[in-house]
C-alpha cells in the first residue's frame, strides 16, 4: 500500500489541496539541476567553489561562482528569480 511509504507531517485535511496542485502541473516541464562544487574524480568542475575563510567573506564557510565572486552570469542558465 502507498501510504506505508509515505512520510508527511501534511494534515490529511489538506491532502485535496495538494491534488489539485498536482493536477494543474500535469503538463509542466520540470527540470532539476545540481548546484554543487564539482567531482575531482570525474575531473568536472561545479558551478560553485569553497574559498578560504577570509574576511571578504566576513570569516565565514561560503560557496561563491567558480567563475569568481559576484560573477553569476554562468549560473544564470540555471537560476531565476521570476
Amino acid at each position: 500500500m502507498l501510504q506505508g511509504s509515505i512520510d508527511t507531517d501534511i494534515k490529511q485535511n489538506e491532502f485535496d489541496d495538494f491534488i489539485r496542485l498536482a493536477e494543474k502541473m500535469r503538463n509542466a516541464k520540470i527540470q532539476s539541476v545540481v548546484i554543487d562544487q564539482g567531482d575531482d574524480a570525474l575531473q568536472r568542475p561545479g558551478l560553485l567553489v569553497n574559498p578560504p575563510i577570509i574576511s571578504d567573506y566576513d570569516y565565514a564557510w561560503t560557496l561563491i561562482p567558480r567563475t569568481g565572486k559576484w560573477k553569476f552570469y554562468r549560473n544564470s542558465n540555471y537560476i531565476s528569480c521570476e
